[in-house]
C-alpha cells in the first residue's frame, strides 16, 4: 500500500510505504497519486522506489501462489528447479526468524 502526506492545500506532498500517524492510505489507481508521481521534481527517483516496492510485493505474491498450487496438489515443490527450492526454503527460514523480536522489518518507510 501507499500512504500519503498532504500539504496545507490538500495536495499530495509526500508518499510512504508504511502507515504512520497523519498519513492517509491512497489507492494505487488514484489519479492524484499518478499526477504527484509524474510532476514531482524527483519523479524518476519516486518511480524507481515505487517500482522496487511493487517488485518486492510481487515476490511475496508469487510465493503465496506457489504455496497455493502446492496445497491444492496442482504442482509439487519438487517440480521446481533445485535452485528455486533452495531459495524458497531459505527465505521461509529467514522469515520464521523474523517473527517476534527481530531486526528484520516487514514494512519499510521511504520518504521523498
Amino acid at each position: 500500500m501507499i500512504y500519503i502526506e498532504r500539504n496545507s492545500t490538500g495536495d499530495i506532498d509526500n508518499i510512504h510505504f508504511a502507515p504512520a500517524p497523519n498519513l492517509e492510505e491512497i489507492s494505487l489507481h488514484d489519479p492524484k497519486l499518478k499526477e504527484f508521481i509524474e510532476t514531482a521534481p524527483n519523479s524518476e527517483e519516486i518511480i524507481q522506489a515505487v517500482l522496487n516496492r511493487l517488485d518486492l510485493d510481487m515476490v511475496r505474491i508469487i510465493e503465496d501462489v506457489i504455496d497455493i498450487l502446492i496445497d491444492k496438489n496442482i504442482m509439487l515443490f519438487t517440480d521446481l528447479p533445485d535452485a528455486v527450492q533452495n531459495k524458497i526454503l531459505f527465505k521461509k527460514n529467514i522469515r520464521n526468524l523474523s517473527s517476534g523480536n527481530s531486526i528484520i522489518e516487514e514494512e519499510e518507510l521511504i520518504n521523498f
